[in-house]
């Protein structure tokens, strides 16, 4: 009897040190994938300014184009 309870003894505390070791794999694989969605707000946000500010150029553009009037076709038409 007393070795059945030492054999489950052993390992209950070894599956212990496992269950242990998955978190800590678990909890560093977390903070990896944490920190990448944040690289990814970061570039969408920063791509996000880009993509207004290009807009607002051709808003730009397009307003001072269409005060000159209308350019003639090109001349092979």
């Amino acid at each position: 009897m007393f070795i059945e309870n030492k054999i489950s003894l052993e390992n209950a505390v070894q599956r212990i040190e496992e269950l242990e070791t998955k978190i800590t794999f678990q909890d560093h694989s977390i903070e990896e994938l944490n920190q990448a969605l944040i690289q990814q707000q970061n570039d969408i946000n920063k791509l996000t300014r880009i993509v207004e500010n290009v807009i607002s150029q051709v808003e730009r553009i397009g307003d001072g184009n269409a005060n000159t009037g209308a350019e003639p076709p090109p001349p092979h038409y």
